[in-house]
């Protein structure tokens, strides 16, 4: 093993090719998550053995052509491959900058403080991205860790930042232990300890998660024959031939007992003079079958430039019908009119019922928005690229704001989690048999701190951090000024 260290401190080069495959295979897509807790190591270690500009501008070219690959991983067609770059850049800037404040003050702090620097520093970025960008919170280090739900747990306590913060802060007390700096060694013993604790911690939250039966509400997600994308627009018999068969999957859903379905995004096309009469059946529907419906639909403004309203109704199995909620944040580059208002959150029999549409729900703050519901509906629409961990990230909205989620998906995969991630139920629309998923929800919502305080504590932890630094680098500069005085003196 030391042989091993000391051949690739004598090649940095080595250091940065390793971490850029690291990052490659931990983060978007198919993430090996065991990886990500080392990923950030060889990036740190490189920047240690490498005075001057060049081989930070080499690191900051080569972090950007890992992010481009990385976000590769999710192309199923040359139009996404080309927006690879695109994602890839604001994510690769952000995170330089991080590496570039730890490599600042590395040699100035202490080794602990050096490691909350990176660890918050990154956090602190891909909060900037989600809050301040297009892009969501895709290439969140909370989303290479998916598959590990005692972990996740602690985004009910501080979001995808906390989760981020444990991960980088391992990575980077490792490399600094391995600088054979004794004083490192508690400050990784601590992060260590962190992280066990927040392991065992989410594993009695959940251990103790029971949900009584009488607590559940039966959901469907209906499957849509839809396949409306863009020009050249379906023929009208072919949108109606849509718009029977969700009919009859959704009559199907309420003989199954289900008291709420939930349509998928663009779940079919309605041309614009026909809505009014398109509402009207939905409502009809709904009061026949006894059902609460969230229909999802798109419909065409305009072909020249191509626009379209992406959004879905509330029609409630009492006649009631809600007013419609367009899509909030339209992917970059879809022709979508952006809704704008708040969440709508609608009173029912069985709980609080909201909604959401796809991309929505990769930016944290629109779930918070929905924190006072039980359940929320997400019509989404994906592709082979992103499926099932699009579908997985909306799981971390649920344990974050303490509400049971259901995602119905065209192109991927449906999904129903309760207020812990805990999958309730699934179905893959690439599986034959089109239908519908049948499953309990809780319906009864949890009360989570972050849905209280949102980043409050990543705010004060960067203002703590930022105070301390501050505090540590003038008194080392005093320490210096009255170090050269004293000689002088001598001197003279």
């Amino acid at each position: 093993m030391r042989r091993a260290l000391r051949w690739l401190d004598r090649k940095p080069g080595a250091w940065l090719g390793f971490g850029m495959l690291l990052l490659f295979a931990t983060e978007v897509r198919s993430p090996v998550a065991v990886l990500a807790w080392i990923a950030p190591l060889p990036c740190l270690r490189y920047l240690r053995l490498t005075p001057g500009w060049r081989p930070r501008l080499l690191f900051g070219v080569a972090l950007f052509a890992a992010w481009t690959l990385a976000t590769a991983k999710i192309a199923s067609e040359p139009r996404i491959l080309a927006l690879a770059p695109l994602f890839a850049l604001p994510i690769a800037i952000s995170q330089v900058l991080a590496y570039l404040t730890w490599d600042r003050l590395r040699t100035r702090v202490a080794p602990w403080i050096a490691t909350c620097v990176f660890a918050v520093g990154l956090a602190s970025t891909e909060w900037v991205l989600h809050h301040f960008t297009p892009f969501g919170s895709w290439g969140a280090t909370a989303y290479t860790q998916l598959d590990d739900l005692p972990l996740l747990q602690v985004a009910s306590v501080a979001g995808i930042a906390g989760v981020a913060i444990l991960v980088n802060a391992t990575a980077a007390a490792i490399e600094s232990a391995l600088a054979s700096d004794a004083s490192a060694r508690p400050t990784l013993a601590a992060v260590l300890t962190a992280s066990i604790a927040s392991h065992a911690a989410g594993t009695v939250r959940l251990a103790l998660a029971d949900v009584a039966a009488d607590r559940l509400v039966t959901v469907a997600t209906v499957d849509t024959d839809s396949d409306v994308g863009g020009l050249p627009l379906p023929s009208k018999e072919l949108t109606h031939d849509w718009d029977r068969v969700l009919l009859s999957r959704t009559e199907e859903a309420a003989r199954s007992g289900a008291a709420l379905a939930v349509w998928p995004e663009a779940a079919t096309l309605v041309w614009p003079e026909e809505e009014e009469d398109w509402d009207a059946t939905i409502r009809s529907a709904a009061m026949r079958d006894g059902i609460d419906i969230v229909a999802a639909y798109v419909v065409p403004e305009s072909t020249s430039p191509f626009v379209y309203r992406n959004e879905f109704r509330v029609f409630l199995h009492d006649g009631t019908v809600a007013p419609p909620y367009a899509k909030h944040h339209p992917v970059p580059g879809e022709p979508a009119r952006a809704g704008v208002g708040p969440a709508p959150i609608i009173a029912r029999e069985w709980g609080r019922l909201s909604g959401a549409i796809c991309y929505d729900y990769d930016f944290p703050r629109m779930a918070r928005d929905r924190a006072g519901a039980d359940v929320v509906a997400v019509p989404a629409s994906d592709w082979r690229g992103i499926d099932p961990v699009h579908a997985q990230m909306a799981a971390v909205r649920a344990i974050e704001s303490g509400h049971s989620v259901v995602r119905a998906t065209r192109f991927g995969l449906s999904l129903a989690v309760d207020p812990y991630g805990r999958v309730r139920g699934w179905r893959s629309a690439f599986e034959p048999g089109a239908g519908e998923m049948i499953t309990q929800v809780p319906r009864s919502r949890v009360s989570t701190p972050y849905a209280f305080w949102g980043d409050a504590p990543l705010a004060g932890g960067v203002i703590l951090l930022s105070a301390l630094i501050v505090q540590r680098l003038r008194r080392r500069s005093i320490f210096s000024s009255g170090a050269v005085a004293q000689e002088r003196a001598t001197q003279t």
